[in-house]
């Protein structure tokens, strides 16, 4: 199934995208997201812990010894608390950045005209249209970045990401943030909403990406699931439905949620500098104004259409619709 598509505009993606780097930064950017979701997981499990402490206590299954199935020399009492042990080796493990570094590689020539011919496959020209594709299969939701060469007429997967959840939504810009927010100029970046209460904004100008460059929302589920569904003033808290850039104040950003709420985002810092609560049910949609920068548009299952000054969101103009926008 294929949810939510955009566009890129033309002559605005690198022409030679870059190949991700497992740099030291990153590492640690990494970690901390890791150390966050396996402390998540460690939560789960011990709330649980109860109901398997009954089933080990069964004396059908003393015999089995189950509650020292998971020992190992390695026991948990090693862990710490919070670390994120899948990546816990990865500083130990030896590369090379040139092959000519590495005592394992005897075939090194014609590697330049090797290097070519890949940069020349990845290639994006200015004369190229770029579609992303929201796709779901077999319950594995991912973004594909689409080449459309309009001389040849041929359409074709340049690369993709894997997502957290089915998405919904899908919003292009050109406002640099993460890893690249001090490099000059605009850079290729999407916005994606999804069934969970967060933003993942990723570089479309990166292949083989592993984590989004920045994430809009709260990332603790116990905070969550606490007020799942329910308005809060600083983040989602349930799906997001509709995304918005404001190509005139290039570092906000719009969104939508089953939650009823509309919030604006400064993507300088990656937090919610405004919630609005004017709907009374799911809000479907949200949209700037093309030339009036404060200016928005929003539609929800209430069956209202509201237009606003997002400076004044109490002087609201009211359209009543026949059915749920």
């Amino acid at each position: 199934m294929i949810s939510a598509l955009a566009w890129v505009r033309k002559g605005a993606a690198a022409e030679k995208p870059t190949t991700y780097e497992m740099t030291e930064e990153e590492y640690t950017r990494i970690q901390g997201i890791a150390a966050l979701e396996i402390e998540d997981a460690k939560k789960e499990l011990k709330e649980k812990s109860q109901l398997d402490e009954e089933i080990l206590n069964d004396p059908a299954l003393k015999d089995f010894d189950l509650d020292k199935y998971d020992d190992s020399d390695h026991g948990s009492d090693q862990e710490e608390e919070g670390s994120a042990h899948v990546f816990s080796k990865i500083k130990g493990l030896s590369y090379y950045k040139e092959g000519e570094e590495d005592p394992y590689i005897t075939f090194k020539d014609g590697e330049e005209d090797l290097e070519e011919d890949e940069a020349d496959e990845v290639r994006i020209f200015g004369s190229d249209n770029l579609l992303l594709v929201a796709k779901t299969e077999d319950d594995i939701s991912n973004i594909e970045v689409c080449v459309f060469e309009g001389e040849s007429d041929n359409l074709f997967v340049h690369h993709d990401f894997m997502l957290p959840a089915f998405p919904l939504a899908l919003e292009w810009l050109d406002y640099r943030v993460g890893r690249k927010a001090q490099e000059p100029g605009g850079g290729s970046y999407v916005a994606v909403a999804t069934f969970e209460p967060r933003i993942e904004i990723w570089d479309l100008d990166t292949m083989d990406g592993m984590y989004p460059d920045l994430v809009l929302g709260c990332m603790d589920k116990k905070q969550l699931r606490k007020c799942r569904g329910k308005p809060h003033a600083e983040f989602h808290t349930d799906a997001v439905m509709s995304l918005s850039w404001n190509k005139n104040v290039r570092n906000l950003l719009a969104s939508s949620s089953a939650d009823t709420t509309v919030k604006l985002w400064d993507l300088n810092t990656g937090k919610c500098v405004q919630s609005y609560d004017h709907h009374k049910d799911k809000v479907q949609a949200v949209q700037w104004h093309p030339t009036e920068p404060s200016v928005m548009l929003t539609g929800g299952y209430d069956q209202r259409v509201a237009a606003f000054d997002s400076r004044a969101p109490n002087a609201i103009s009211w359209w009543t619709m026949d059915a749920d926008v």
